[in-house]
């Protein structure tokens, strides 16, 4: 609803929310190389995933009754967890990966029940050095999420040379790259892509 996003945003004071403690806002930090920003996600051992804000499907919606082909975008499951941070000590936020892609296979079934054919899911840390169990968490995500659309798996701002051995072995339909920022990674890319 309305009211957490701004909470999220701008924190609220006590006396607002009647509750005696109020809530500081969340931290923000660059997105990448760029100069966006965007909020931290906060993460708790007993957090939820739910899909409870209906505006990704209404915009799809809106946008098929004008004729258009949809190709929504999503952040993906591993980069939203590993962009955010644990607010618990000794809690590690990749535990809560089967939680959160319940939410991710509900959204893609609602958007394959729209009629939406492809989601293209961001990943751009995969062209981060990554640990070794948030490299291995990719495929299990998507071998979960994996389902009646299409997948295009998009990650930018660097090569991903590093993790390609991964990311090949992974169950998506395809595969955008960023050649701007790291030009010299398509002729690998290309020579180790599926023929399929």
């Amino acid at each position: 609803d309305l009211d957490t996003l701004f909470r999220v945003g701008r924190g609220q004071s006590q006396n607002a929310c009647g509750c005696g403690t109020g809530s500081a806002a969340s931290d923000m930090t660059k997105w990448f190389n760029t100069n966006y920003h965007y909020i931290v996600p906060e993460f708790s051992s007993h957090d939820t995933f739910n899909v409870s804000w209906p505006q990704l499907f209404e915009e799809v919606n809106e946008a098929q009754q004008a004729g258009h082909d949809v190709k929504p975008v999503l952040l993906g499951p591993i980069s939203y967890l590993y962009l955010g941070k644990e607010v618990e000590e000794g809690f590690d936020r990749l535990t809560l990966l089967p939680r959160l892609l319940t939410a991710y296979q509900a959204i893609l079934s609602k958007l394959a029940k729209q009629g939406v054919q492809w989601v293209q899911i961001d990943e751009p840390i995969l062209a981060l050095e990554l640990e070794p169990r948030w490299q291995e968490a990719f495929k299990l995500a998507y071998q979960v999420i994996r389902g009646d659309v299409k997948l295009l798996l998009t990650t930018y701002f660097d090569s991903v040379l590093d993790t390609l051995d991964k990311i090949v072995e992974l169950p998506v339909d395809g595969l955008h790259v960023d050649i701007s920022a790291a030009p010299a990674q398509l002729e690998t890319i290309v020579n180790r892509l599926p023929s399929d």
